[in-house]
């Protein structure tokens, strides 16, 4: 995109009120930012096609390598002109494989220091599999001795829980602080990091881990790096903006932030992947973001002109096959990879490179289009249902985090379709990827549970929208709150459908989810004031998380890999006792049921087809 006129523009902002005697000579610096990488070291694509040290031969978008090399060639552009911060906004692990064992290598946290950054802050995603191993992780890239400072001004471990030990010994490091001052090129940075009201919601294994209100937060932070001489505060802000459907981005938390706190001079926002194509300024305040996945690098270069500031330029560079890979970074993420298949696949008898199906076209996830992204959520949810042997199988849009991309093979690995399905952890086997369960419900909960995910969380549009298996369902939104579902059908394409009862029959119907997803539904629904009580088969309540996984696991020894394939000891069982081998992943229930499609290529990898059954209407809005 073309650059902001800086004679069209607003001035932004004053340091305070005040003219620092430093600031009075017109001054220019640069924040190279990105956010929500989630664990994105390769480029987003086809995995095997991947190919940094070589140029114009692959279309995968991203990649560490890539952005190492971009921040490299971008600092150099800019630096003559003023100083230069890198900064990333979070969510910077779980997503791809390598969040899967990020706890045992810290890959995420060691890339961002060999590219160059200067600071971090924590997403919601970061407390995926509790804080004990984000400390873990932390740790790891730490005795690694590549990790760059990670600011988290609202997050709080300071309680009596020994599971914070550890947390505390890298906050007495100052490996995590809540802020920093960084002076470069005479002027003084005052940087904090903090997570939104949105994100803090959906943080949903924080153990003893406690947030403070964002707002108020900022506001002592601001005070605090002002009194200790910061020229500009900029604020690390995983809180994010609401992206409507056409026009101009006008709310969301950042904003709220900055005409809440007019101090803060610069937000580098997150957790939304929205590709703020132009910086939005709030009250004078400008707002920036660069989408997701490390498809972008933002580059905002702020003139300073006495205690004015002026946007002087705004640009998202795509970050593509066209800029070369930076070799040290490509080294160490070869080496990543590998430990990675060794800790995360090799244990239930995959491999990171294994194929597994080829596609004859682009499978979408787009939140947006939600009638494109209609097969994989199909396909996703048809797989939860086979593997658990549920009547039912429900998810949500958003749980469903990558497409499938056909590229130049089509073929599609263990490492993309993990992409798929990546969010959570188990009950006892807490290794990555949410584990099944099984839980019992009326028709009536059925729908209160539909209802509540139709309503959705306007800033994530689309993303709680259902996505089914086993059944069907009808829904006109121009009905009161609460009361959109007129009808639900239990069966499939196969078989037929037949309507149940959504008013008080006490019949139960098994409904299978990812746990992740259920402890969201359960908590947020019933916030939202939604009856919902998740029963076992003989209907009395599930009071634990044991309890509602599925009952026998698929086919035998379904966790199981082919027997020689590792060594014996390092099988995944998942629990012990009675729940010995009973957790199912939902990526490892995906990768076995694309095993089961009926045709192979010429190389015995199964095609993955858009079929009727794929492309099914299981939601039907009766104003369509």
């Amino acid at each position: 995109m073309s650059p902001i006129d800086p004679q069209d523009d607003p001035v932004i902002g004053t340091a305070g009120g005040q003219e620092p005697a430093e600031q009075k000579k017109a001054q220019s610096f640069t924040i190279l930012h990105t956010n929500d990488m989630h664990s994105n070291l390769i480029g987003v694509g086809p995995a095997s096609e991947y190919s940094p040290m070589t140029l114009n031969d692959d279309a995968t978008i991203g990649g560490i390598e890539r952005i190492a090399s971009l921040i490299d060639e971008r600092r150099k552009a800019r630096e003559a002109m003023g100083p230069v911060l890198v900064l990333d906004v979070g969510d910077f692990s779980i997503g791809t494989p390598f969040g899967g064992a990020t706890d045992q290598t810290g890959a995420e946290l060691q890339c961002l220091s060999m590219a160059g950054y200067d600071a971090t802050t924590f997403g919601n995603h970061e407390f995926d599999a509790g804080p004990e191993a984000l400390a873990k992780a932390i740790a790891a890239a730490k005795k690694a001795g590549h990790i760059p400072p990670i600011l988290a001004a609202n997050t709080h471990f300071d309680g009596d829980d020994a599971g914070l030990s550890q947390f505390k010994e890298l906050a007495q490091a100052e490996l995590i602080r809540s802020h920093m001052l960084l002076e470069r090129g005479g002027i003084r940075f005052g940087l904090f990091g903090m997570m939104g009201t949105d994100s803090i919601q959906f943080t949903i294994n924080p153990g003893a881990v406690t947030f403070s209100d964002p707002i108020e937060t900022a506001r002592k932070m601001a005070k605090q790096l002002r009194a200790e001489g910061a020229d500009v505060i900029i604020c690390l802000s995983h809180c994010g903006v609401r992206e409507p459907k056409s026009g101009p981005i006008t709310e969301g938390e950042d904003i709220d932030l900055a005409r809440a706190v007019p101090e803060i001079d610069v937000i580098v926002g997150g957790h939304t992947h929205t590709f703020v194509r132009q910086p939005i300024i709030a009250d004078g305040t400008p707002v920036v973001q660069a989408g997701c996945y490390g498809a972008a690098l933002g580059e905002l270069v702020i003139r300073m002109e006495g205690g004015k500031r002026t946007v002087e330029s705004y640009t998202l560079h795509t970050v593509d096959d066209t800029i070369p890979g930076d070799p040290h970074l490509a080294k160490a993420v070869e080496v990543f990879k590998a430990e990675t298949s060794r800790i995360l696949f090799a244990p239930r008898g995959f491999a990171i490179d294994e194929p597994l199906a080829v596609i004859d076209r682009d499978w979408s996830n787009n939140f947006f289009d939600l009638t494109a992204s209609m097969p994989l959520g199909n396909l996703t949810a048809d797989a939860i249902r086979h593997a658990a042997k549920a009547d039912v199988a429900l998810n949500a849009a958003g749980m469903v985090r990558a497409g499938l991309t056909k590229g130049n093979s089509g073929v599609q690995t263990v490492y993309d379709v993990f992409l798929l399905a990546p969010l959570g952890i188990g009950v006892a086997d807490q290794s990555a990827g949410g584990s099944l369960v099984v839980v019992y419900l009326t028709g009536r909960e059925i729908k209160n549970c539909l209802e509540f995910l139709l309503i959705g969380n306007p800033n994530l549009p689309g993303q709680y929208f259902p996505r089914v298996s086993g059944m069907r369902f009808h829904y006109d939104l121009s009905r009161p709150k609460f009361d959109a579902v007129t009808q639900i059908e239990l069966g499939d394409l196969a078989g037929g459908y037949r309507t149940i009862d959504i008013s008080d029959s006490t019949n139960l119907f098994s409904v299978a989810c990812n746990l992740y997803f259920g402890l969201v539904l359960i908590s947020t629904s019933r916030k939202a004031g939604v009856s919902l009580v998740p029963k076992k088969r003989d209907g009395t309540p599930i009071k634990s998380r044991a309890e509602a996984l599925p009952e026998t696991p698929q086919s035998g020894p379904y966790l199981l890999p082919p027997k020689g394939s590792i060594e014996e000891d390092q099988a995944v069982r998942g629990g012990s006792g009675a729940n010995a081998s009973m957790e199912i992943k939902e990526w490892q229930a995906i990768m076995e049921y694309l095993k089961t499609l009926p045709k192979k290529n010429d190389r015995e990898v199964r095609s993955l087809v858009m079929d009727e059954r794929a492309a099914e209407n299981r939601t039907i809005n009766l104003h369509a």
